[in-house]
């Protein structure tokens, strides 16, 4: 008998039936992002990587940043291994120590080859990195966050729209990643629209 309890949790543990990852909607990462940014993998050491910034999307810094290497672990391992030259799209933090390091693992660092996703469990609205890069920007621009974004439940975090729910409507039906953003991905947060008319004097 316990033969058989000692193989169930064995099997347990290694077919991944108890474990799974806390994913953060994209929405709470892309608000709670320090910098994300575009480039491409420079240096690899043991704990760290050089990372060359092609573009903002969100932030500012130097040019070459360090990025904290994510410990990969049973519901959460990387794509495919670090190496010099690989292209990236990165969600970071600020750490402590001066350094970077991705929001929520692998949710965080998002691999790109010939300009696609190679990622199959991304959202299928995140097409390509121009229309990503592109519905973040966007998404920025519309929606201010209110709440503690490192509370682990997202209780009480709610999105403030600064356009009308025309404008979104317009700007959703314009790009994939930001009708992702502004939509399924937040529905169990609050989003409140700022319906107030705007008067020129």
């Amino acid at each position: 008998m316990k033969l058989y309890i000692c193989l169930l949790m064995l099997m347990n543990t290694c077919f991944n039936y108890a474990f799974k990852k806390h994913e953060l909607p994209y929405s709470i990462v892309v608000a709670k992002a320090d910098l994300i940014v575009d480039g491409t993998i420079s240096k690899v050491s043991k704990n760290e990587y050089e990372f060359t910034i092609s573009q903002f999307v969100k932030g500012k810094s130097g040019l070459k940043i360090k990025v904290s290497i994510w410990k990969e672990w049973i519901c959460d391992p990387r794509i495919k291994a670090l190496k010099t030259g690989q292209r990236l799209i990165l969600f970071l933090e600020k750490t402590p120590y001066g350094n970077f390091s991705t929001i929520n693992g692998s949710t965080g660092e998002i691999y790109v080859d010939n300009d696609s996703f190679i990622n199959i469990f991304l959202p299928k609205e995140f097409t390509n990195p121009k229309i990503l890069k592109e519905g973040i920007s966007m998404f920025l621009q519309t929606y201010t966050v209110y709440g503690d974004l490192n509370d682990r439940f997202l209780q009480n975090i709610y999105f403030q729209s600064n356009k009308s729910i025309f404008e979104i409507y317009k700007m959703k039906e314009d790009n994939m990643a930001f009708n992702f953003l502004g939509g399924k991905d937040v529905s169990y947060v609050e989003v409140k629209y700022n319906l107030i008319p705007q008067f020129i004097i």
